[in-house]
C-alpha cells in the first residue's frame, strides 16, 4: 500500500529538476505549474481521502506532476488488486508523461515497475529496475528490505534460467568424457608404477602413490621466500591421487545430479569434456569431493600442499621432476612457451593426458591449470606441518594454489613454486584434482 507519506515523496520528487526535500533559503520563483500544482495538490487530497480515482478527462486538467500522482495511486492499486497487465500499461502511460514533460523518473517507480515484472515473469526486466531502485535510495529507500528481497528472487530465477540454457553442453561434455574414459584409464594405467582404479563410470581415474620422505621447499639459489625453509616432509600411509586435474566431464556430472553447488563451470569457449574445469573456487572444490565420497562411499578430498608437492616431484629434488631446467617444458607441461625454444600446441586448457606424466604416472602436476589445496596461507615453512597434512592455520580466508598453469612463463612453473587467493576466487587459470584415502 502506497502511504500518504511515501506517495508525497514521490510527487516532490516528480516535480521537473527536484531530488528530495527543497533546500533552506529564500523561496524559489513559482513555476509556471505552480497554481495546477496547488489546484492538483486540492483534488489529490479529496482522492486521498475518497478512494476514488478521478476520471481521464478530470486528471488532464490537472498539471503534470499531479497527473502524475495520480497514476502513480492507480499503479499502486492495480498492482494490490494483482491486476498486473493493467498496472503495466498504467506505468507506460506514466513513463511516457515523464518523457513528455522532462520530468525525472521518482525512486518509487522503479520499485513498482519491479513488480510488476516479476508477476510477469520478466525476471530480467525486475532486476534491471530493482537495481536502479537500490541505486537511487541506497539503504535509505522505503522499500529496501523488500527491494532486496525481490532482487534476491529475480536472480534465482535468472540462474535457474542459465543452468537450464547450459544444459546441453554439460551433457554433450559428458558424452565426450564417457567416450574418453576407459582411454584414459588404460593410459594411467600404462604410465603408473602404481596400482590404477576408478570407483565409478564417472569418477576420477586415481592412482595409488607409497608412503615417503622428501625435501619440501627450494634451495636459497632456486626459489622466492615464501618457499623456505626447506624442511622434511614424511607422507606416513600411501594415498590415492587423480592421474589428472578433474575435467569437465568430471564435474558437469556432479552438477547433472543437482550438486557441486549446480555451478555451471564457464569453460571461455575452449571446450569442455576432457579439457579441466576452471572456474571454480576452494569450496567449489571441496563440495565435489564430498559428492564423490557419498557416490563412492569412499573419503574423498583435496590434497595438502605438502602431499602436493610430494606428488609433483615424483622423488626428484630438481626445479622440475623433469630436470633443473625449463628445455623440456614442452614434452611435460602446457605453460606459457614464449621464452623457451618449443611450443607446446595450445593456447589455452589442453586437455588432460596430453603430456607426458612424471615417475609416478601423474599427469599436470606442472602447467595447464593451477590447483588448489586444502592449506591456509603461511608466507613461509616456518612452523608447518612435517607429516604431510594440511596446514589449517594462518590466513584461512585464502587457499593455496599450486603447480601454475597454461599462462605463466617458465620460472613459475616449478615444483616448490607457491600462492594463495581468497578461496572464493573462479578464475580461468584455477582448477583442482582429488585425493583419496586407502583403506
Amino acid at each position: 500500500m502506497i502511504s500518504q507519506s511515501w506517495h508525497s515523496r514521490w510527487v516532490s520528487a516528480s516535480r521537473p529538476g527536484a531530488r528530495g526535500p527543497r533546500p533552506a533559503g529564500p523561496a524559489p520563483r513559482r513555476s509556471r505549474w505552480s497554481r495546477g500544482f496547488i489546484h492538483g495538490l486540492l483534488v489529490l487530497g479529496l482522492v486521498l481521502a475518497s478512494g476514488v480515482v478521478p476520471s481521464h478527462s478530470a486528471a488532464q486538467q490537472l498539471s503534470p506532476d499531479l497527473q502524475a500522482a495520480m497514476l502513480l495511486l492507480q499503479a499502486d492499486r492495480e498492482i494490490r488488486a494483482e491486476e498486473y497487465r493493467a498496472a503495466s500499461a498504467t506505468l507506460g502511460k506514466l513513463k511516457g508523461l515523464y518523457g513528455r514533460h522532462g520530468m525525472e523518473v521518482p525512486d518509487g517507480y522503479w520499485f513498482m515497475h519491479a513488480q510488476v515484472a516479476m508477476a510477469s515473469d520478466s525476471a530480467a526486466q525486475a532486476r534491471a529496475s530493482l537495481t536502479k531502485y537500490l541505486d537511487l535510495t541506497g539503504k535509505r529507500g522505503e522499500h529496501y528490505m523488500e527491494a532486496v528481497e525481490l532482487l534476491s528472487r529475480a536472480d534465482a530465477l535468472l540462474a535457474a534460467a542459465e543452468f537450464e540454457r547450459r544444459a546441453p553442453a554439460r551433457r554433450q561434455s559428458m558424452a565426450d568424457g564417457e567416450r574418453e574414459g576407459e582411454r584414459l584409464l588404460a593410459q594411467a594405467e600404462a604410465a603408473s608404477p602404481g596400482r590404477v582404479f576408478r570407483d565409478c563410470p564417472v569418477c576420477p581415474v586415481m592412482v595409488e602413490v607409497p608412503a615417503g620422505t622428501y625435501l619440501m621447499g627450494s634451495s636459497d639459489s632456486e626459489g622466492a621466500p615464501d618457499e623456505r625453509p626447506r624442511h622434511g616432509v614424511t607422507i606416513g600411509s600411501p594415498i590415492a591421487v587423480g592421474a589428472y586435474e578433474v575435467t569437465f566431464a568430471e564435474w558437469d556430472s556432479c552438477v547433472e545430479r543437482q550438486r557441486c553447488r549446480e555451478h555451471h563451470a564457464d569453460d571461455r569457449g575452449w571446450g569442455r569434456g576432457r579439457r579441466p574445469v576452471v572456474d571454480v573456487n576452494w569450496e567449489d572444490a571441496r563440495e565435489y569431493a564430498r559428492w564423490l565420497s557419498e557416490e563412492t562411499g569412499e573419503r574423498y578430498r583435496l590434497l595438502s600442499e605438502a602431499e602436493w608437492e610430494y606428488l609433483a616431484r615424483a622423488g626428484a629434488q630438481t626445479a622440475r621432476h623433469w630436470g633443473p631446467d625449463d628445455s623440456e617444458q614442452c614434452r611435460y607441461a602446457n605453460g606459457n612457451d614464449e621464452s623457451v625454444q618449443c611450443s607446446d600446441g595450445y593456447e589455452r586448457t589442453a586437455p588432460v593426458g596430453s603430456f607426458e606424466p612424471n615417475a609416478l604416472g601423474l599427469y599436470d602436476m606442472i602447467g595447464n591449470v593451477i590447483e588448489w589445496t586444502d592449506d591456509c596461507w603461511n608466507g613461509n615453512y616456518k612452523g608447518a606441518p612435517v607429516d604431510g597434512g594440511a596446514w589449517h592455520s594462518g590466513d584461512c580466508s585464502r587457499r593455496v594454489l599450486r603447480g601454475g598453469s597454461w599462462s605463466l612463463r617458465p620460472g613459475h612453473l616449478r615444483s616448490a613454486v607457491r600462492a594463495a587467493i581468497p578461496a572464493g576466487e573462479r578464475l580461468f587459470s584455477l582448477g583442482f584434482r582429488v585425493a583419496r584415502a586407502l583403506n
